[in-house]
This record gives structure tokens, sequence and C-alpha cells, in this order.
């Protein structure tokens, strides 16, 4: 029973709104801040931060893979009158975060809902509370919830109020090709190309997630040294003519592996050699022949940002890959962004030549509160990823382009290297 994580939602609100009335005031008490300070130590002012978001950054609130479903149905679905509303609702155990990955694939349309997670043997309160605020349309027969890997008195709590339809598998990879089996028999065609990658390391693994919520293409697993018979037999369904997306470095899916998987058809490897650098190289990815993949090396794009520690515990949050910003996964540390994930969004930084208005846009949706990222860490990669002047000036002036007629013209600044990481707004109004 976890009511109290949305009472502490409600908290937050009116806590957050005294805080912003506190800040407008024009005189405050000697040594007393307009703002919080993140380090203090009261309760009330920490969840205000733990759950705060910046103008270019927001954060998914939860702290376990349930919690965060929620949240994430909630923010991609509101099923308001002219909201959002899935047509279909997923419900996948907690207990198994390769059950909750390959679930994201049934995502996307034509169920157009979200995973939620919960107890593999008992519904809580919180998720039948969601599903019956969702409301689902149904699918063409019906249908209104999918469980996958689920226990039958989880099941029938489910039935008593939706039709329900059951994905069964006792290991990851036997769900894998059930869930492959089944997009193909609801959608009437079986996808040409597929992801492979592990299901014994979840922060290698949990990229293809966002991937899958937003494309056709399944996710199917294997291990370090083998590939499953129920792998195998989704591969042979291709009849030889799949292409394979194999997701990770050697260290984690072996080189006979890769050598083995020929036999089905093409295999490509997309890896890094860790995790960080891994999600980066899927990010960047993208196959101009079949269109497979991000493709993400230009700005304006969102951006999903997830500890690579908590990884198991936040597989739910890959549904803001099919709907809103289309966001593939990125991964961090919980103090301070790697130095390849800083590389990698610099590159992605926008930059206007007159006026910010131009765009593009980056945002970054984080996962979890500062105890999982921190507010230092939240708060750097707002400034690393917003719009600035591509003369690195700050945004007084618009580039020139507002100048009054009746001015002498100034004379041509001399051009400055882009310094993406310590540009100033002094003068933006």
């Amino acid at each position: 029973m976890k009511r109290n994580f949305y009472l502490k939602l409600f908290g937050v609100g009116i806590l957050a709104g005294s805080l912003l009335l506190a800040g407008c005031t024009p005189e405050k008490s000697q040594g007393s801040e307009s703002t919080p300070n993140p380090n203090a130590s009261t309760d009330q002012t920490q969840v205000a931060w733990d759950y705060s978001s910046t103008k270019n950054t927001t954060r998914i609130v939860g702290k376990d893979a349930e919690e965060l479903s929620i949240s994430t149905s909630r923010m991609i679905w509101p099923a308001t009158q002219k909201g959002t509303i899935p047509n279909v609702v997923l419900v996948a155990p907690k207990e198994s975060w390769q059950a909750q990955l390959v679930s994201l694939d049934l995502v996307h349309h034509p169920s157009d809902g979200p995973l939620l997670v919960t107890s593999k043997n008992q519904i809580s309160s919180n998720a039948i509370d969601e599903i019956m605020r969702l409301n689902p349309r149904g699918s063409e027969d019906g249908t209104q919830v999918i469980t996958i890997g689920m226990d039958e008195e989880a099941v029938k709590q489910l039935s008593d109020h939706f039709k329900v339809k059951e994905i069964k598998g006792e290991t990851p990879s036997q769900l894998a090709e059930a869930i492959d089996q089944f997009y193909a028999e609801a959608s009437g065609s079986l996808p040409a190309s597929v992801i492979v990658s592990t299901s014994e390391q979840v922060e290698f693994a949990a990229p293809a997630g966002n991937w899958i919520s937003h494309m056709p293409e399944p996710l199917l697993y294997v291990t370090k040294d083998e590939i499953p018979n129920e792998t195998i037999n989704a591969l042979q369904k291709r009849e030889g003519k799949a292409t394979v997306y194999l997701l990770g470095p050697e260290s984690v899916i072996s080189k006979t592996v890769e050598e083995n998987l020929r036999s089905y058809g093409t295999v490509i490897r997309i890896a890094g050699d860790d995790p960080v650098s891994n999600a980066i190289a899927f990010a960047q990815y993208k196959d101009t022949n079949t269109g497979f993949g991000w493709g993400i090396t230009q700005p304006g794009h969102g951006l999903l940002l997830g500890n690579m520690a908590n990884m198991s515990e936040s597989i739910p949050t890959g549904s803001f890959a099919h709907r809103g910003k289309h966001a593939p996964l990125l991964l961090t540390n919980a103090d301070s962004a790697p130095d390849n994930l800083v590389n990698y969004l610099t590159k992605l930084k926008p930059l206007f030549e007159k006026e910010p208005t131009e765009g593009p846009y980056n945002h970054l949706y984080i996962v979890g509160g500062s105890d999982w990222i921190s507010w230092e860490q939240q708060g750097n990669l707002d400034h690393l990823i917003e719009i600035e002047s591509v003369t690195g000036d700050s945004h007084a002036g618009h580039g020139g382009g507002h100048q009054e007629p009746s001015q002498p013209e100034k004379p041509a600044k001399e051009e400055q290297p882009v310094d993406h990481g310590k540009m100033n707004h002094n003068g933006h109004h």
C-alpha cells in the first residue's frame, strides 16, 4: 500500500506553491533565502527538491518500478475527456525486470497504453485505481488489460473488473517469444528486424526498451554464451531473412553468440564498453537501409535519463519513447554525469544564430528522486542542454537581430569559440 506516495505528491504541490509565493516577495528577513536550500535537512523541503523540475528537465516521480509505472502512466495518458486514453493497459510483475522490458513491445499501437508494474501474485490497490482512472477503451476484440507473466490469482483480480488476456511464460526468453508472436497476430505481420540483448545485465539491455515502445521491432533474449531455444524459434520464423541488432559488448554477449546468430540473418552489433557508452551508441545508431534506430546526432530531442544502478526499477519509464517527445534512454551515475555523457549532450546542444525562438530545443526526463540522480547534476544538465547563441554570447540583443535603426552600427565582435558548459545568461530578460 503506497497511498502516502500520492498524498506526498499533493503535499509537494502545496509546498511548491508556498515556496514560489515566498520567492516573489520583494522583502525578506536577513539570512533567509527566496528559494529552498537543496541541502536543507527538513523533510518537506527535501521532498520539494526531490521532485522538482527545471526549465529543460522534468523528473518522473517514484522510488520503485510500481510508483514509476503509475507516474509514467499519468504523465503520458491523462485520460481526460479530450486527453489521451489508452486502448489497452499492460501489467507485468515487479519481481522481473526482464518481463517488464519485453512487455514494452506492446506499449505502442495498437495497444497505445502504459505498462503498470505490481506484485506477481496480487494486484496492488494503487495499480487497480490507476487502471480504473485510465478506463481503457479496449482493443478490437474488447481486451482492456494484457498481463505478462502474472500469476493466476492476479489475473483473476483483474478479470473481475476488465476483459483480460494473458501472455504466459516461465522464463524471460519464453515471455519474449510469446510477446513476439502475440504482436505479430495483433498487427498482422511479423517484424523482420529484431533486437537481441542480454537477460543477465539490465543496464546493457534497458535501452532496447525505449525503442520497442516506439517502434514494432521486438526484443529477444540471449545470455553471454547461449541462445535460448525460444529465441531460436522466434528467429527461425523470419526464414533466414532477419536483421538482428545485437545490443551489448562482447564482455556481455560473446562473439560466439554473435556468430551463431548469423544463421538466422544479418547481425549488426551496437555496443559500448560500459553501460553509459552502450546507451549512447544505441541512441546515435541509424540503419538507413531498414530505418531502424534513433539516429540522434543533432539537437532538438526529448531524452530519458536514468541511473544505471537503478535500472531494474526504471523499466516502465520506457513508455516516454512512445508518445510526447519520443525519448531514447541515456544512463548516468547518481552524483555527476560521466564525461562520455557530457560529451554526447554537448554535441546535442542547440545553438541559435539570431533569436532563441528559432529553436530547436532539447528536454530531459529524469527518472526518480535526487537520491537516484542528484539535484546538482540535474541543474548542470539543465544548462548544458539549453539553447544558446552560436557566438557564445548571452541572450542579450538576440544576436543583433533587434537593434534599433536609429542606433549607430556597432563594430562587429570578434567571434568567440563556443563553450557549451559555461555560457551565461546575463542580460537575458
